[in-house]
Order: C-alpha cells, then structure tokens, then sequence
C-alpha cells in the first residue's frame, strides 16, 4: 500500500483537475458515472443511491441541467415521475474525462518494458480476482 497510496493520490489529484477545468465537481461526477452506470433513476432513488435527501438532490441536479449535464423526463406511463438521465454532452463529457485518465495510464504503461508489463498484467489480475472474492454476493464485481 505504501507503493500504491502516492500513486493512486497524484491520479485522483490529476483527475480532479481535469474535471475542475470543466466545471465538474466531485458530486457532478459520481452522479454522472452513477447514471451512466444505472441508465435512467427516479429522483427519490438518486438520493438513495447518494446517501442525501431528495432536495439536496433537487438543486445538484438544477446546477447539473443548467450546465446541460443531465436532464429530467417523464415517463409516459405515469408523468408525475420524473427520472433523471445523463444528458448528450454529459456522456461526452464523462467519456472525454474517462479516455483521458486511460490514455494517461497507457502511457505510463508503454513506458516500462515488455517483461515489466506482463509482470504488471498478471499482477493485476491477480489483484482483480482478489477483489471480486471480497465482492459480497449481489454486489456488482470489479
């Protein structure tokens, strides 16, 4: 962990300013990858989800509207419901964040040697099994 915690923290911290320089915030972007996850959720579920109430939902989601991030529609079943879904430019905007991040770490990959990739490869596989072991049942795995 003592090898992986600066790594991980310098990632995080780049990526924070990546999403900052869109005007995203960290809420802004676990809701986004929460809908693009999900698909489409009733509000009151999106405050579930977030662990929030419905009107701290209610204004995150004004703001994300207002920047066209996501967008609330009714259904034709019943049009008192209004579910929430990531908008066109909300999954751009997640998917231009969520390549650059990649991007990045191919980079750093590319960078090591042919032997030190594989090493990585199986590492990490290892380390993926691992995770999903931990995975309670029911639990989406890594």
């Amino acid at each position: 962990m003592d090898e992986l915690e600066p790594m991980i923290r310098g990632e995080r911290t780049a990526f924070a300013h990546r999403c900052h320089e869109r005007d995203i915030s960290m809420s802004h972007l676990h809701l986004m990858s929460l809908l693009e996850s999900r698909g489409p959720l009733p509000m009151g579920r999106v405050a579930e989800l977030l662990g929030v109430g419905e009107p701290t939902v209610s204004g995150l989601v004004s703001r994300m509207e207002e920047r066209g991030l996501v967008q609330r529609v009714r259904t034709s079943e019943d049009r008192r419901v209004v579910l929430l879904e990531l908008s066109a430019d909300g999954a751009d905007q997640l998917r231009e964040l969520q390549l650059m991040r990649r991007s990045r770490m191919a980079t750093a990959i590319a960078d090591l040697d042919p032997a030190q990739r594989e090493a990585l490869l199986s590492s990490i596989r290892a380390l993926r099994q691992a995770f999903v072991r931990l995975t309670p049942e029911g639990a989406p795995a890594p």
